[in-house]
C-alpha cells in the first residue's frame, strides 16, 4: 500500500557536453516550494507530472502538461506544488552566449527575449521532453545531441521571441539596470542602501520602492540571489564550500546553505556532488 505521507524530493543536475554550459535540471516534489529567484541562464521547462503553480511577471499562474514555459535571464520567479499534490519537472538552462554561440546564424547577434513566459505546441514539447530526459541521455552521441537541441530551440525563439518587436522601456529601466549591474559586480561585499544611494544619486526610501516595483523583490533579496548563481558557478568548478562562501559575500557556511537550499532545493554539497 502506498504511503501517502511520504516526502517527495528528488533533484538531478547534468551537463550533457561537459564543454559546454548546459545544464539539465530534474525536480520531483511533494513538500517543497522553491523562494523567488532568478537564473543567469534562459531557462526552458516542461511539467512532466502533476501541476505545477508558478510567479511569474509579477504574477501567480498554474502549469500543467500542456505548456512550455520559457523564463528570460534574470527574471524574478518561482514554482511550488499545486493541488496540495507532487508534480515533476524538467527544465534545460542556456547560457546568453551558447544562445548567440549556436543560433548566431539564424538570427541577428542582438541578445534575444522571450516575448510569452509560456506556449503550447505538443510537437517541440515531446522533442524536447525526450532530449532533456537523463535516462535518453546516453542514447545519443555528441553531435546528435547539440543537433537536435539548436534545431528545438531555434523553433522556440522562431515562436516566442521579441527579436522583431520593438521592446518599450518602462519609466527608471536603466536605473534599475545599473544597480543590477551594481550588485552583480559587486555581490561578495558588504553593500549599504546608503552605498548605492551614493552611487546613483538617489533616495533609499524611494529606491526601495523603485527596485521593487520593478523586479517584484528587495535589493537585498536580490542580492541574496546572486550570490547563490554566484556559488553555483564556483561550486560547479570545484572550490570548496567554506571558499565559496567567503568568496560569495555570506556571513558563513550556515547561511550559505540556508539561502541556497531555499533557491535550488540542494544543499550545496549536494549540488556539488553533481558536477564534480
Amino acid at each position: 500500500m502506498k504511503n501517502t505521507n511520504q516526502i517527495v524530493h528528488n533533484i538531478k543536475f547534468s551537463k550533457p557536453q561537459l564543454n559546454k554550459d548546459i545544464i539539465i535540471y530534474e525536480g520531483h516534489f511533494n513538500n517543497f516550494n522553491y523562494d523567488k529567484h532568478v537564473h543567469e541562464e534562459y531557462t526552458i521547462s516542461l511539467i512532466e507530472k502533476g501541476h505545477m503553480n508558478a510567479f511569474l511577471k509579477g504574477f501567480n499562474h498554474k502549469f500543467d502538461k500542456s505548456s512550455i514555459i520559457t523564463i528570460n535571464p534574470d527574471e524574478v520567479h518561482a514554482c511550488a506544488i499545486g493541488n496540495n499534490n507532487e508534480y515533476k519537472h524538467r527544465s534545460l538552462y542556456l547560457k546568453p552566449e551558447t544562445i548567440n554561440e549556436i543560433l548566431k546564424y539564424n538570427f541577428s547577434k542582438k541578445q534575444l527575449c522571450f516575448r510569452d513566459f509560456s506556449f503550447n505546441n505538443e510537437y517541440i514539447y515531446n522533442r524536447l521532453s525526450f532530449l532533456i530526459n537523463h535516462d535518453n541521455i546516453p542514447y545519443f552521441n555528441t553531435l546528435t545531441w547539440e543537433c537536435e537541441l539548436i534545431d528545438i530551440v531555434n523553433s522556440i525563439l522562431q515562436i516566442n521571441t521579441k527579436a522583431t518587436n520593438l521592446i518599450e522601456l518602462p519609466s527608471n529601466y536603466l536605473l534599475i539596470q545599473k544597480v543590477k549591474e551594481y550588485l552583480h559586480d559587486n555581490f561578495y561585499m558588504q553593500i549599504s542602501l546608503d552605498d548605492i544611494s551614493k552611487e546613483f544619486g538617489i533616495s533609499k526610501y524611494h529606491f526601495i520602492r523603485l527596485f521593487k516595483k520593478h523586479t517584484f523583490i528587495s535589493v537585498h533579496a536580490y542580492l541574496m540571489i546572486i550570490r547563490v548563481e554566484k556559488a553555483k558557478q564556483f561550486l560547479q568548478k570545484g572550490l570548496s564550500l567554506i571558499d565559496t562562501a567567503y568568496m560569495c559575500g555570506f556571513n558563513d557556511q550556515s547561511h550559505l546553505n540556508k539561502r541556497f537550499k531555499a533557491i535550488t532545493g540542494l544543499t550545496p554539497g549536494e549540488y556539488k556532488r553533481f558536477f564534480n
